[in-house]
């Protein structure tokens, strides 16, 4: 086997990986830690020279002993797989090991009879001229506020200072080969996807993203399988390609892939790590059911990562693209919800085999993103920058959505459901049966200068769902201050309309 290049990695911290733990099973939790760390330093999610996490850390994390981890630790440090450093920490060894994963061909696409294409319309988008209340809870926004101004500034002055040739020329239409590493190595580390950086395609975005996976695997009269409730304005892209959508529900486990077989589409939308709009993680048993559908009839995965790094109490659950799904997986992942939405740079991770395809449908669409941002967040990557600042976001937000619950259980009480608090930037609450309904409350809250909008407003869509009591509610833009104080707002205006009544 020929010796393959070591890359040369920061020492960063290793936040904890997801590591699916079966407490009830026969196999014990430290046989579980080494088999899960194992195979993925054998795959290459975990690049030779990645420090792991400190065995308190990752303790804790994983909700286990910490002898139980240091006995995991060992055993892999004694059959080469990990190197113990006096006063350092443990780090994958160097194994000369080839990463990539075999080759394997999938079933040709089913053919369903030609249908035209429906009109559709495009998503709505609150823009930064669009006209806001004093205290806007919308959905998705995050705060600009915490955005890394010094930082970007510096690294912008860099890049342009060492040599901005860049800038005269047209780079490589799938991205600049560097933010490429830098994305593949993230992932590799943060959510263990192990990927050649040819593999990883940058975009504007999820959007660009999905748009760019309909010109490469959907005619008129394809079958897409999407989320019920789900996003609207992914089911619109499909839908401008002359998609058929079949949506099918999901649950507080996520979708439910019981007929997937049966339709055999050709892809299965979803958004495993959140769920939008219900924030639900999709369980493990789910997570396999729908692997084995979508092989059993060649159908292809669109996993929508849109918001999954952003957690507070637990670590970023693994990716469908990992393991028995990398050869079937098509990864989205974007910027926006972490740095800002007017960055306009995302990704998309296709299997090897489709990366030329996907670099070349690329180019009928744009001649690819800014070099100087490409650059700048690459060296934003690189540095480590990029993790810390996503550790400062997961405080504040944790702190903010901590004040929004505050806020609605007060108007509310407990018999607001809030399905999935766990992450995200927003809130889904289903309105108690006895009180006024979503448009009735988000009314009293605009005649106060409160932005609050019931789901139907928020880029939902539903065939069988009823979205008639249910509120998005985000807390990303406004501090624990300002939403108490929203929040104050919406119960006096809400007090005052019953006592009117």
């Amino acid at each position: 086997m020929p010796l393959l290049p070591v890359l040369s990695l920061p020492a960063l911290p290793l936040p904890i990986l997801p590591l699916p733990l079966d407490r009830a099973g026969a196999v014990t939790l430290q046989e579980q830690i080494y088999q899960a760390l194992k195979s993925r330093i054998v795959a290459g999610a975990l690049p030779a020279g990645t420090r792991l996490a400190a065995t308190r850390e990752a303790a804790r994390a994983l909700g286990v002993s910490r002898n139980t981890v240091i006995l995991a630790y060992e055993r892999l440090a004694s059959e080469g797989y990990v190197e113990v450093r006096a006063h350092a920490g443990a780090f994958v060894a160097r194994l000369l090991l080839d990463p990539r994963p075999p080759p394997t061909t999938l079933p040709a696409p089913l053919q369903f009879e030609d249908d035209p294409p429906p009109a559709v319309n495009g998503p709505h988008l609150i823009t930064r001229d669009a006209t806001r209340p004093v205290f806007d809870l919308w959905y998705a926004r995050p705060d600009p506020r915490l955005f890394p101004a010094a930082q970007w500034r510096r690294l912008g002055n860099a890049a342009l200072g060492a040599c901005a040739v860049g800038l005269s020329a047209y780079g490589p239409v799938g991205g600049d080969p560097r933010l490429r590493r830098a994305i593949a190595t993230h992932i590799a580390v943060h959510r263990g996807i192990a990927v050649q950086p040819e593999q990883v395609v940058v975009t504007s975005g999820a959007q660009d993203a999905l748009n760019l996976i309909s010109r490469l695997f959907l005619t008129p009269g394809d079958r897409v399988v999407v989320e019920d409730p789900g996003y609207a304005a992914a089911a619109q892209v499909f839908e401008a390609h002359g998609a058929r959508l079949h949506p099918v529900p999901v649950d507080a486990e996520g979708l439910d892939a019981a007929g997937v077989e049966r339709l055999g589409p050709r892809l299965v939308y979803v958004t495993p790590a959140r769920q939008f709009p219900t924030g639900a993680r999709m369980s493990p048993a789910r997570r396999t059911a729908l692997l084995a559908a979508c092989a059993a009839c060649g159908s292809l995965i669109v996993e929508d990562d849109y918001d999954g790094e952003i957690v507070f109490d637990r670590p970023p659950p693994a990716a469908l693209a990992t393991g028995e799904g990398r050869e079937r997986t098509l990864f989205v992942g974007s910027f926006s919800k972490t740095l800002g939405s007017g960055l306009r740079l995302g990704y998309m991770v296709v299997p090897l085999r489709f990366a030329a395809a996907a670099e070349a449908t690329k180019s009928l669409m744009s001649y690819g993103q800014s070099w100087l941002d490409q650059q700048i967040l690459a060296a934003f990557l690189e540095g480590g920058h990029y993790q810390r600042h996503l550790n400062r976001l997961r405080t504040a937000y944790r702190a903010r959505r901590d004040a929004a619950l505050a806020g609605l259980r007060h108007i509310f009480g407990d018999r607001l459901a809030v399905p999935a608090t766990d992450g995200g930037l927003h809130l889904c609450c289903v309105l108690p049966d006895d009180g006024p309904d979503a448009s009735s409350v988000a009314a009293a809250a605009r005649a106060v200068g409160v932005g609050l909008h019931p789901a139907a407003e928020c880029g939902v869509r539903s065939a069988g769902a009823t979205l008639a009591r249910t509120l998005l509610v985000g807390f990303g833009a406004l501090t624990p201050d300002e939403l108490a104080l929203a929040f104050t707002r919406i119960g006096q205006s809400l007090e005052a309309r019953r006592a009117g009544n």
